[in-house]
């Protein structure tokens, strides 16, 4: 899941906050101050949204979050590591093979963990009767 997909789940005021606290807004050029964005959520100060920076949904978005700027560090060391690789820079040979290695390991692992699927009824076993 992703952090916008993440962030659909949770109360408007939260999520603008949210956004706010992590530049998460998508067409968004100047920056809102903190009065500014109490006005646009309604509120006399952000007491309220910082006694929830304390709550473990915080926690949770903040961890998606991080995770996504991990997967952009990483992609990002990998372009750099392969560029200099490519001139035959030996330590970055090791390191591109050593990161290739890891990503494969990771994806691995990934497709044989099961993501729970909602099974979706089509209809054919409505008319069933059970005794």
């Amino acid at each position: 899941m992703d952090i916008y997909k993440a962030l659909e789940a949770v109360p408007y005021k939260k999520r603008e906050y949210f956004k706010w606290k992590f530049d998460l807004y998508v067409n968004r050029t100047d920056e809102l101050t903190e009065e500014e964005l109490c006005q646009k959520l309604d509120v006399k100060t952000l007491n309220h949204m910082k006694k929830w920076e304390k709550s473990s949904e915080y926690l949770t978005l903040t961890n998606l979050y991080l995770e996504s700027r991990i997967a952009n560090d990483m992609e990002q060391i990998y372009q750099v590591t392969a560029e200099k690789a490519l001139t035959g820079d030996e330590k970055a040979i090791k390191l591109l093979l050593d990161l290739q290695k890891q990503v494969r390991a990771f994806n691995k692992e990934a497709k044989s963990t099961k993501v729970y699927e909602p099974f979706e009824n089509d209809g054919a076993y409505d008319e069933l009767e059970l005794s």
